[in-house]
């Protein structure tokens, strides 16, 4: 055997192979997802195991948006996620920049407790902030997901953002205010567009804790038409019987929004990451 042969075979079997069984490995749960959602409901359960929706019907797609108030769910998470996500960029911006930027006293310790939350379990803080919100008449109240999903993914998106102001020369800023530039103008028109990949990673974050969160919008939302669409999903398990097909279709569609989210600033994504993986 040649050596160009042997080199060709060690890259595939090295290299290729376990690529491709590791991809196939993360995207047949996905496949068996939409698989199962284009079955009918008989048919999901049968023996042997068909890995093709045969027969094909959208039977599930239809009975999920006409009677299981689906599409409640999904306004309910768009809204707390999109609110969430906005409050928590405008706070972690200014935070960062204050972090990055600023000397005074107490910053090491300030950095210190933003990360030591992050190390928290998110339950430790379910019972005060359901007493807290129980007494503000927050309960079954959407701003009281968005508080907490605030509260909980502001640290980290603030830790990031430092970061990335660290990565950007001081003296930006200081030319522009030489300039004619207020600070603040300083901050939004000539900082914040250097570190676009920073703040676009730290919004997809945000955004996609906020509309996976499932804890905290089971014990603070009773109210069905109130319920986010991982709560709602939740419903579908009945205790003697689960809704296969519909239980499957909900979770295509809830992937939507994230997946193409991902698709569109993957670039920035990636380049946000790494950037902030290595600067401040």
């Amino acid at each position: 055997m040649s050596k160009k042969v042997k080199k060709r075979l060690s890259k595939i079997f090295g290299c290729y192979l376990p690529i491709i069984l590791f991809t196939a490995f993360i995207i047949f749960p996905f496949y068996w997802f939409l698989c199962t959602s284009l079955k009918e409901e008989g048919s999901i359960m049968e023996l042997p195991i068909r890995y093709l929706p045969t027969p094909f019907t959208l039977d599930n797609y239809k009975n999920m948006l006409a009677s299981m108030g689906f599409d409640k769910y999904f306004v309910n998470s768009l809204i707390v996620s999109v609110v969430t996500t906005v409050i928590i960029m405008i706070v972690s911006i200014w935070g960062g920049f204050a972090i990055s930027r600023y000397k005074f006293r107490g910053k090491k310790l300030t950095f210190f407790m933003l990360l030591i939350t992050q190390m928290l379990p998110g339950v430790v803080i379910l019972i005060p902030l359901f007493t807290i919100f129980n007494k503000l008449g927050l309960i079954n109240n959407l701003w009281s997901l968005i508080i907490t999903n605030t509260t909980v993914n502001l640290p980290f998106c603030m830790i990031m953002m430092s970061g990335f102001f660290s990565g950007i020369p001081a003296t930006l800023e200081e030319a522009a205010q030489i300039d004619g530039c207020s600070i603040w103008k300083a901050i939004f028109k000539i900082v914040v567009p250097s570190i676009m990949p920073g703040v676009v990673s730290s919004s997809a974050f945000a955004f996609v804790n906020s509309w996976n969160e499932f804890v905290y919008a089971l014990n603070f939302i009773n109210d069905s038409s109130k319920f986010t669409l991982p709560v709602g999903l939740s419903m579908m398990k009945g205790e003697f019987t689960v809704n296969y097909g519909g239980l499957a279709a909900g979770t295509i569609v809830a992937l939507i929004p994230v997946l193409l989210i991902f698709c569109y600033i993957q670039k920035y994504l990636v380049e946000g990451m790494s950037a902030g993986a290595v600067k401040g």
